[in-house]
């Protein structure tokens, strides 16, 4: 069942909310965030920090 979690960042002034995804044997993680931007659909990653740097990523290439 994916949660969102209480991790949250900012980055360029865009709120970053993390989500995870638990099928009992692995935890996954993604993220979404307020620059109103619709993702098609979410990239999950093994660690908090990795889909964190990823939604970074596609913040800064939105703010281009």
């Amino acid at each position: 069942m994916i949660k969102v979690t209480t991790t949250k960042a900012t980055h360029r002034g865009v709120e970053i909310a993390v989500m995870s995804d638990n099928d009992g044997f692995v935890t996954v993680y993604s993220c979404t965030n307020t620059s109103g931007r619709p993702k098609m659909s979410p990239k999950w990653f093994p660690t908090q920090g990795e889909a964190i740097a990823n939604e970074r990523n596609e913040i800064d290439q939105v703010l281009r």
